[in-house]
């Protein structure tokens, strides 16, 4: 990996939320929401955040822009050549990177003030970080509108007045009117129709190859992830349990959680034979996770080791960029997505 390429580095990135019971509010344990997580986006690439609710992956993307204040960690930041660790900044120096770093939200309706016209909404950003006057500020949301495919005319409108792919533009032309390098897509396209997710997954790689955007997409949706992302990272339970190039994720996973997420793609084509085995069990509380590995509890592959040690992320010596945690991995022939169609019975010699 050449550190010269790479725009963000996350080290060790820990959220731990308090739970507080009794009349004082005494703390009495911590939900592990992140939980000791690593990783890094190079410039000019898109890095998908996938997994189950409830994982942490949204906490992640937050954490990130400092819309939550991580517990542990550092989030290094390449800004005007530099790296620095946006841990350590103060909320006046926050402030000024955040024109470097933009989020996108998950829902378009909450995301947007109801009272203030889409040319405020837009404008906003120019407006609290003192960028121009107002007339720049109008000439600047009518150039986005545009960008977003709006009809600029329609700035005086308010959200109501629009559609729900409609505000989720809105949304985009917001997070680039600061001309960020970075933009964290948290779920940009779970709250809309099928047809209209297509739509805006095209506006952001357009959007992307136009203004050099790179993207951290947080998103529950593999099929969605697949066509956007140069590279995957797989969550459970607070943890990154595998990620690499798209490709070899889709095709050739490593990591069991990530094998049982791609068996769950629904598939198109009705006359398949579908071979798809839910996961049992359900996730468990993370708040007092169990010992060892976190998904052995629902892993059909899990052994003694399993429950006793916790496996580190590690980069499989004969594939670049690809890690996974898993006491496993060398043994496991696991099954992607491309070789779905082939399967009609579960594998019961890889069970035991």
């Amino acid at each position: 990996m050449n550190s010269s390429d790479v725009l963000l580095r996350v080290e060790g990135l820990r959220k731990y939320f308090p739970i507080k019971k009794g009349l004082f509010k005494r703390v009495v344990g911590h939900v592990k929401a992140v939980d000791g997580v690593d990783f890094f986006v190079r410039k000019g690439e898109t890095v998908g955040l996938v997994g189950e609710s409830g994982c942490g992956k949204t906490t992640t993307g937050r954490c990130v822009i400092r819309l939550i204040e991580p517990t542990a960690g550092k989030i290094w930041f390449r800004d005007n050549g530099r790296m620095i660790d946006l841990v350590s900044l103060s909320q006046g120096q926050m402030k000024v990177v955040r024109r470097r770093i933009q989020m996108i939200f998950q829902d378009p309706y909450s995301s947007l003030d109801p009272r203030m016209s889409v040319r405020d909404i837009v404008a906003e950003p120019l407006f609290i970080h003192k960028i121009g006057s107002h007339r720049e500020h109008t000439q600047r949301v009518e150039e986005l509108m545009d960008h977003v495919g709006l009809n600029a005319s329609h700035m005086s409108r308010y959200p109501h007045e629009f559609s729900g792919g409609q505000r989720q533009r809105i949304g985009v032309a917001r997070a680039l009117a600061l001309n960020p390098s970075l933009i964290v897509c948290d779920e940009p396209v779970s709250a809309l129709d099928v047809s209209v997710q297509a739509q805006v997954i095209n506006l952001l790689s357009d959007l992307q190859e136009e203004f050099d955007l790179t993207y951290l997409f947080v998103a529950h949706d593999l099929s969605v992830v697949e066509h956007i992302s140069d590279r995957v990272m797989v969550m459970y339970l607070g943890k990154v349990v595998e990620t690499a190039v798209a490709d070899r994720i889709y095709t050739a996973p490593k990591h069991p959680y990530t094998e049982a997420l791609l068996q769950a793609i629904p598939m198109a084509d009705p006359r398949a034979q579908k071979s798809y085995y839910p996961l049992e069990g359900s996730v468990p509380d993370p708040s007092n996770p169990p010992p060892g590995c976190n998904f052995h509890t629902r892993c059909s592959y899990a052994q003694a080791i399993c429950s006793q040690e916790e496996p580190e992320l590690v980069e499989l010596p004969d594939m670049p960029d690809h890690f996974v945690a898993c006491h496993r991995v060398e043994e496991l022939e696991l099954r992607g997505i491309s070789a779905r169609k082939k399967w009609g019975t579960q594998p019961d010699e890889q069970k035991n």
